[in-house]
């Protein structure tokens, strides 16, 4: 029960005064890592990979809209994923940049993603692809989307193998939960993260049907990463020694042919 009225001191009294009904028992922590920015963060995603969903659904994923639909929720289901996978095997390493919305210190990724959908949206205003062979559209929109359901698979995979032992950055100390993990999907591809990725990008881009972005992406990304590749497997070397150098035997990497 609350204090009569009388007892409260003159402080009090003018807080009640003030407090609404909607006002919180406490005041919402907005910080950048706080749990209620994280759930906000990942309710957006939510919906909208179910809003992408839908608009691919009512509209038919083959036209503009439903194409754009589909490719907001495999972007929101990406991002949710990168976040999903440093919660439940990285703990200690979880904040709001698990989403990965911004992995690179110099806005990349999102100049990037801008950049893409500012053709995909320019094309279809100026009609470019209207009257063109409609098989093959379709065609291509179908092998961009398998190449970005393909990507998703292959990195979630990394992510779930590796476990403790991954890192959305490149370590360059040996913590004592590092393992070199040559099961799974890295029994036959040493870098699959970074190999699902690349297959992403570029499978979005095909499947928005846009040419130039796809270019660059592919270019950017294949410089991106090897040149990430060497820098990371000096300190793997480093870290495991000849353990590494019989996986790199064993184990050939798509990135080299990038």
């Amino acid at each position: 029960m609350s204090e009569p009225e009388s007892h409260l001191t003159e402080t009090q009294t003018s807080r009640l005064k003030e407090e609404k009904w909607w006002t919180p028992v406490d005041p919402v922590d907005w910080s950048e890592n706080s749990p209620q920015s994280i759930a906000l963060t990942a309710c957006t995603l939510g919906l909208a990979i179910g809003g992408g969903l839908c608009a691919a659904v009512l509209q038919g994923w083959q036209s503009t809209g439903g194409t754009f639909g589909l490719y907001v929720a495999i972007v929101a289901m990406y991002h949710m994923l990168e976040y999903l996978s440093v919660a439940l095997y990285n703990p200690g390493y979880l904040e709001i940049d698990s989403f990965m919305f911004n992995p690179d210190v110099g806005n990349g990724y999102i100049t990037a993603m801008g950049v893409s959908l500012a053709e995909f949206w320019l094309e279809w205003w100026c009609g470019m692809f209207t009257g063109s062979n409609t098989r093959l559209v379709y065609l291509c929109k179908l092998v961009g989307l398998t190449m970005a359901v393909v990507g998703q698979v292959m990195r979630t995979l990394a992510m779930v193998t590796a476990k403790t032992s991954f890192n959305h950055y490149v370590a360059t100390r040996k913590e004592k939960s590092h393992r070199l993990i040559t099961h799974g999907i890295y029994a036959w591809e040493r870098h699959p993260s970074y190999v699902g990725f690349f297959v992403w990008s570029v499978g979005l881009q095909t499947m928005l049907l846009n040419p130039i972005s796809c270019v660059l992406f592919a270019a950017v990304l294949a410089y991106f990463f090897k040149r990430r590749v060497q820098r990371e497997e000096r300190f793997l070397l480093r870290f495991f020694g000849r353990e590494y150098e019989q996986y790199q035997r064993q184990v050939s990497s798509l990135i080299a042919f990038i």
